[in-house]
């Protein structure tokens, strides 16, 4: 398809399945003439890619054209989407016009209907790359194996577990962790023509770096009392651009689960597949790693800290200040 659209907040997959297409699609001898990178956040570069788009390749090979934080379908600008509609019939049969963004198509907007009209006539085509949310630990265990398997590793479910509280949802790092491990399971086991490389747990502990701060992190640190650190651990990712109002949610999210899982239990409750039901968890499996991790705590901190983190939400959409408002909020709850 000449045109793609790609957009999700994965950008480490979005970026390899660009340079996948341009390292088959663009002439090695001719690539600094036929790629060309451009920035969306520039009307001057976007204008550019439109005019770059209908000018043919040099040599043999294709053109392609990408553009990055690509406005036309998260914006409107009526100005832009007219030049768009001008051009996109002119595009020559070997060029590619790559328009990327993390966020996904605005449906509302003429520019995303009018490309959506485009796709369903296959003249254009869209990818979505998105990461679980860092709460999502069903979905970050698929998306895990997924990855794993495209690297003919194969891991159970408490090897995931563990790479995950290593990782989070850093997709870069889980790649390049993933990478180390099987050079060292190959060369563990010393067989090149292995077809499947299985990490176990203790591969992990040996093999992973685990200095990746997560949602995951902070909970341990707020389970044991341990204040200080959960809000070094908070800082951080928000330092690094985690929306404070996600990760609240997700804090939210796994403690309210925590708390169902040990009053259930206090209370004799022994069917599993209840308290799932209850707790909002897929995973039977979960329930046996929650319990030992909430065993020693009282209900009466789990609901404080429920409480804590609800109001957390409520200043948060007031617009106060992140860091302030979780240390005002948390740092009480060993009064």
């Amino acid at each position: 398809m000449p045109i793609q659209i790609i957009w999700g907040d994965d950008l480490n997959a979005s970026n390899e399945f660009i340079q996948k297409l341009i390292n088959k699609e663009v002439s090695n001898n001719w690539k600094e003439i036929n790629v060309s990178q451009l920035n969306g956040d520039d009307s001057n570069q976007v204008i550019k890619a439109f005019e770059e788009i209908i000018t043919p390749p040099l040599g043999d090979g294709s053109r392609v054209v990408v553009l990055k934080n690509n406005p036309m379908f998260t914006i409107k600008n009526d100005e832009i989407t007219i030049k768009f509609k001008k051009i996109h019939g002119n595009i020559p049969h070997n060029t590619f016009l790559l328009l990327q963004n993390i966020k996904k198509p605005d449906s509302r907007l003429k520019s995303t209907k009018f490309i959506k009209t485009l796709i369903k006539n296959d003249l254009a085509s869209e990818i979505s790359f998105c990461l679980p949310d860092i709460w999502d630990h069903k979905g970050l265990i698929n998306y895990l194996e997924k990855t794993a398997n495209s690297m003919n590793i194969e891991v159970d479910q408490n090897t995931a577990i563990l790479i995950i509280e290593s990782v989070g949802n850093d997709s870069y790092k889980l790649k390049s962790e993933l990478e180390k491990a099987k050079l060292y399971l190959s060369a563990k086991n010393k067989d090149n023509n292995k077809s499947r490389l299985h990490l176990k747990s203790e591969d992990v502990k040996t093999i992973f770096n685990d200095h990746q701060s997560n949602i995951f992190k902070i909970i341990d640190h707020l389970l044991q009392k341990n204040i200080s650190q959960s809000l070094i651990e908070i800082n951080y990712l928000l330092q690094k651009g985690e929306s404070a109002l996600r990760l609240n949610a997700g804090l939210i999210s796994q403690i309210r689960m925590y708390t169902i899982v040990l009053l259930l239990s206090n209370s004799g409750e022994k069917d599993i597949a209840k308290i799932c039901s209850l707790a909002n968890i897929s995973n039977p499996k979960r329930i046996f790693f929650i319990k030992q991790k909430v065993k020693n705590i009282s209900p009466d901190f789990l609901i404080k800290l429920m409480s804590n983190l609800l109001n957390i939400e409520s200043w948060l959409k007031r617009g106060n200040n992140p860091i302030n408002v979780f240390t005002e909020n948390l740092v009480n709850l060993t009064l």
